[in-house]
């Protein structure tokens, strides 16, 4: 019997609703993509189109012969000259005053991040730190969100490989649990860690720093997180031996996430604390199979068809029971 159990993040309180015979149910809609531009004539990212884009605040190289650029996202969510609102006394919001960058990772149009070798990973992971490090020094930004959106399923509007790094002048909900439960000595990410190990059945992959598990709650169908083995507090705190040590892990996962299924689509989320708290940070890697309907909206408990067991078991490339 395929399993049928509700489980709780420790962390944040999220549910999810684990219902493994949901994978055979009938499903009569064929998705259909269809990107607009398969080529480089129309695309703002690619290498000889810099002018199309907002001036770079970091280039690794001359117009038409970089590797990575970063530059203000033309369409920002959050921006540094929102002015202050009046606002409905009823009601609690703040004005959306913030930072909101796109890092391109590759001058190439159609080449994806799971095609890096880890050398390429790696760099991408120093400039990625470089700009956490540039927003935290802000003082109005309380807290920094950096993602990465691979394929229409999973929010890219771009084709181009990119990056985003949002700072926000507040800290939201789901990042404020955690860090409620990630201070100092009792950090419960690293007791959770040390069980995992133990346990040893949600393990993906590690690496001498670094390790991999399929979360007891995740949200998604083989959702990963990867984490420093030893509490630290913020991912831009790593040093390079870190650093090469994370590429390689996250360069073995991808191979596997992208081997799901034919154009799967993904994120990256670096989860990152609060400013001036402590944190376990860690980096989550989210397949979009499936997608959320009525009863995730209504409820916020999530339904996931696929053990996170399961998961692990495929991640370490095991056979399926």
């Amino acid at each position: 019997m395929r399993m049928s159990e509700i489980r709780t993040n420790p962390f944040t309180g999220e549910m999810t609703l684990y219902a493994e015979n949901r994978k055979n149910r009938p499903y009569e809609f064929v998705h259909k993509t269809q990107a607009k531009n398969t080529n480089n004539e129309n695309c703002p990212f690619c290498g000889g189109h810099e002018t199309w884009t907002t001036d770079a605040v970091y280039q690794d190289g001359p117009d038409g012969a970089w590797q990575m650029r970063v530059f203000p996202n033309m369409f920002p969510a959050v921006k540094e000259d929102c002015v202050e609102i009046s606002g409905e006394a009823f009601y609690e919001q703040a004005a959306g005053k913030g930072r909101h960058e796109v890092l391109v990772d590759t001058p190439d149009h159609n080449e994806t991040i799971d095609e890096f070798s880890e050398e390429r990973i790696e760099r991408v992971l120093q400039v990625l730190q470089d700009r956490l490090n540039f927003f935290r020094a802000k003082k109005e930004t309380q807290y920094v969100q950096i993602f990465k959106n691979c394929g229409p399923s999973a929010g890219m509007s771009i084709r181009h490989s990119h990056w985003q790094v949002m700072g926000l002048p507040i800290v939201p909900r789901r990042a404020a649990d955690m860090a409620e439960r990630m201070q100092g000595e009792d950090c419960l990410f690293c007791k959770m860690l040390a069980y995992e190990k133990e346990l040893g059945k949600r393990i993906a992959g590690e690496t001498e720093h670094f390790i991999a598990i399929t979360p007891y709650a995740g949200r998604f169908p083989y959702e990963l997180w990867l984490a420093p083995k030893m509490h630290q507090r913020d991912f831009g705190d790593m040093n390079d031996r870190e650093r090469r040590d994370l590429a390689k892990l996250l360069w073995e996962m991808l191979q596997k996430v992208t081997g799901l299924k034919e154009d799967i689509g993904y994120n990256i989320c670096v989860m990152d604390g609060p400013r001036n708290q402590d944190f376990h940070w860690h980096i989550e890697i989210l397949p979009r199979i499936g997608g959320f309907a009525g009863f995730e909206y209504a409820t916020d408990c999530f339904i996931n068809m696929v053990s996170p067991e399961r998961a692990a078991r495929y991640y370490r490339g095991e056979k399926e029971e």
